[in-house]
């Protein structure tokens, strides 16, 4: 039977996560010939290799183990992708799971449709793995839609890498690759990708369940601030994918969406180099914005804008980009009362209409 589809699991020293994973994806064996699971051990240190290789020697026919040297997360993705021999493929994180029940139906889904992304809801879980939060995204299960008529809506522009499934020809006819050596490339998972795409279907049920809470884990805020530096070679990595791709897409309703998700991560950048502003963060911030310019011109030129990157009508990014030198404690203060704005405006605004808190 050929695979339907192929899930990539990239996994480093997940020991203590790795077989709740495996075992959510132990479907029944009328759809399990469907099934193809590479789970990419990226030079653990603890068990990782050992259990995964234990699931391949006893389910051969789904599970497949690859072992390399640690490269980190986008280099699992990429010998992923290259191994990989299902119709579709998605990313699972070694320390998440799927629904198994909803995962089943979900392949037959995947056999009986035909499109270049499938988008399915996903649930937010807590350390015990209580569903704290379903995602939905409410286009209509099994509804065949033209990526230019929903690329642009707030549901399509608010995803997440956990509702995606791609038909994989189509990331190989891109050559895509993602940054290696770095953390925080999901955000690339769903943004050149979607260049390529023409077709989408949704699955109106919950696959993904995302693990939220576990101590280490990188959108953990104490992790991510002594993280900037990987932020910035994602981001950036990212511009030069756009400029690169730029011809294929100017002018389409694609654009709109690759600005909404690169905008956020490179006003990152600023914000928090403002906000802990110093000599050594100015010196990055400085090679950061040069970078910028040479990447990207057309993103460096948008970023800078009022429409993007103003407080209460003071253009900050553009206003620094003509006095660096300006003393620390103004930048500090400046940025201190956007940071402060943005948070006010969030609460105010409640929680996202997709998301739907269960309790």
């Amino acid at each position: 039977m050929d695979k339907i589809l192929s899930l990539i699991i990239p996994s480093y020293n997940m020991e203590d996560y790795l077989r709740y994973c495996l075992d959510s994806l132990l479907v029944s064996d009328s759809v399990a010939g469907l099934l193809e699971v590479l789970v990419v051990n990226d030079g653990s240190k603890d068990r990782t290799s050992e259990i995964a290789h234990a699931y391949e020697a006893e389910h051969p026919g789904i599970f497949k183990v690859i072992d390399k040297k640690n490269g980190n997360y986008g280099s699992c993705v990429n010998i992923g992708l290259a191994m990989a021999s299902g119709k579709y493929v998605k990313v699972l994180d070694a320390d998440d799971s799927f629904d198994t029940s909803s995962f089943e139906e979900f392949l037959v889904f995947l056999q009986n449709n035909d499109a270049d992304l499938v988008l399915s809801d996903f649930a937010v879980v807590d350390p015990e793995r209580n569903v704290r939060k379903i995602i939905r995204y409410d286009l209509g299960d099994g509804s065949r839609f033209d990526m230019d008529s929903v690329c642009t809506s707030h549901v399509f522009k608010s995803m997440q890498m956990h509702a995606v499934t791609y038909r994989r020809e189509n990331l190989m006819a891109l050559h895509y690759r993602q940054s290696e050596g770095i953390s925080y490339t999901d955000q690339q998972w769903i943004f050149i990708p979607m260049v390529i795409v023409r077709t989408v279907v949704c699955f109106d049920k919950y696959v993904y369940k995302y693990l939220i809470g576990r101590t280490g884990q990188t959108v953990n805020p104490a992790v991510k601030v002594k993280s900037i530096a990987q932020t910035i070679k994602c981001s950036l990595d990212m511009a030069r994918s756009y400029e690169t791709f730029r011809n294929r897409f100017q002018g389409m309703p694609v654009q709109k969406y690759l600005m909404s998700r690169i905008t956020p991560m490179l006003k990152e950048v600023y914000v928090f180099a403002m906000t802990h502003y110093d000599i050594s963060v100015k010196e990055m911030l400085s090679d950061f914005d040069e970078s910028l310019s040479k990447a990207s011109p057309e993103l460096y030129d948008y970023i800078g804008s009022r429409e993007i990157s103003s407080f209460m009508g003071f253009e900050y990014i553009s206003y620094w980009r003509k006095h660096k030198d300006a003393c620390a404690f103004m930048v500090r203060t400046i940025s201190a009362a956007y940071l402060l704005a943005l948070r006010l405006k969030k609460s105010r605004a409640g929680d996202d209409p997709m998301h739907v808190p269960v309790s």
